[in-house]
């Protein structure tokens, strides 16, 4: 039996709240459930002994409006929630009514890159369970203000 596997990723500003963009990777020119078709590729989601999971990679094709939201979700630390879903594909090609979740990456953007007509953004969790009792933070200017010029 062939199953598909499916990429939904949506993106959050950091109030967890507040939605920014919904993509799927699956279904050109469709919209499942809020999310809009997006080229993009999803990297494997993997974790490590102590429970901590390692970064996460997407890649998106060069567009304007891609090249804007992560340029912003840079600046004010927005949230990536990546959603594998595994299903059967239908004979017409429509998304079937039933899309099971067997993966969940939930994180910050890291770093992001630009090559090749494509940009890679690296997400991973700014929690470290191993190192410290409480999590390391993220600084950046819109948090603390301009740094001081010595």
């Amino acid at each position: 039996m062939t199953k598909g596997i499916a990429a939904f990723l949506t993106i959050r500003q950091s109030d967890f709240n507040t939605v920014v963009a919904r993509y799927q990777s699956y279904w050109p020119g469709i919209t499942v459930s809020g999310h809009v078709f997006k080229p993009f590729t999803a990297g494997a989601i993997t974790s490590n002994s102590s429970g901590g999971q390692q970064s996460f990679s997407l890649e998106f094709g060069l567009q304007a409006a891609t090249e804007q939201i992560i340029e912003v979700s840079a600046a004010n630390g927005y949230i990536y929630d990546c959603e594998l879903k595994e299903f059967t594909p239908t004979a017409t090609g429509v998304p079937p009514a039933t899309l099971t979740t067997f993966a969940r990456f939930l994180g910050e953007m890291i770093s992001a890159t630009q090559a090749d007509g494509a940009i890679t953004v690296e997400v991973g969790n700014i929690l470290d369970p191993v190192k410290a009792q409480t999590p390391p933070r993220k600084f950046t200017t819109a948090l603390t203000g301009e740094p001081p010029q010595l």
